[in-house]
């Protein structure tokens, strides 16, 4: 087999993400406009404000962006997840570790999931080996847009893939993965942006860019 055969047989990332219905750009976006959120913090606000602002501003862009191309919003349990139109996927935003868009790095959530996400993961793949086959459709599948930024010296820099986590028992880091789409970093120039040891998370009881490129009911607080 050629080279060139072979890479035909390996989609790209932005083709794996297409098969979710997704585009590069719109998470670009999401996760500018939730940067900019976080360097807009009060300085004198709460310790964890800059990254639960960061994830409302991710979050709420990130559906607005897609409700736009016919997904929908989802808030049972208040979860702020988005779906799919046409295929039984669940899309979420939420915070990893320093493994985050490497793909040879061990990936985890840097908080313990409620039940309600518990829950919403228990039709999810347990391996790598249904990615996108048309059978799986007997449950939905909740994918997560991951992130972890990292201020390097005078830039500030945004990791991040589109993941599925396998089923994940409640109370539990999530850290075991049914498949992982890393993506370039994103990075921002000359931005020192506060409390970059990632956004803040809200869980519900009951994946380098430049920023011009991007351009183009109980409840616990993680």
């Amino acid at each position: 087999m050629t080279n060139a055969a072979f890479r035909k047989l390996t989609p790209t990332a932005d083709e794996r993400l297409a098969e979710l219905g997704l585009r590069l750009a719109v998470l670009d976006r999401a996760i500018t406009a939730g940067i900019d959120a976080r360097a807009a913090s009060p300085p004198f606000g709460p310790t964890n404000a800059p990254g639960l602002l960061d994830w409302i501003h991710r979050v709420g862009t990130l559906r607005q962006l897609l409700a736009a191309e016919g997904w929908e919003r989802l808030d049972q349990w208040n979860a702020g997840l988005v779906r799919h139109p046409s295929r039984p996927i669940l899309l979420g935003a939420m915070q990893g570790n320093r493994g985050t868009g490497s793909p040879d790095a061990p990936l985890r959530s840097d908080y313990a999931k409620g039940p309600a996400i518990a829950a919403m993961m228990r039709d999810n793949d347990h391996d790598q080996f249904a990615l996108f086959e048309s059978a799986r459709n007997e449950g939905l599948k909740l994918w997560f847009l991951v992130t972890y930024p990292l201020q390097l010296e005078d830039r500030l820099v945004v990791l991040r893939e589109v993941s599925q986590p396998e089923p994940t028992p409640q109370n539990q880091v999530i850290d075991r993965w049914a498949h992982r789409i890393p993506l370039p970093p994103m990075e921002f120039p000359q931005l020192k942006a506060p409390n970059v040891d990632g956004p803040e998370e809200v869980d519900f009881s009951v994946a380098f860019r430049s920023r011009a490129s991007a351009n183009a009911a109980h409840h616990d607080l993680r």
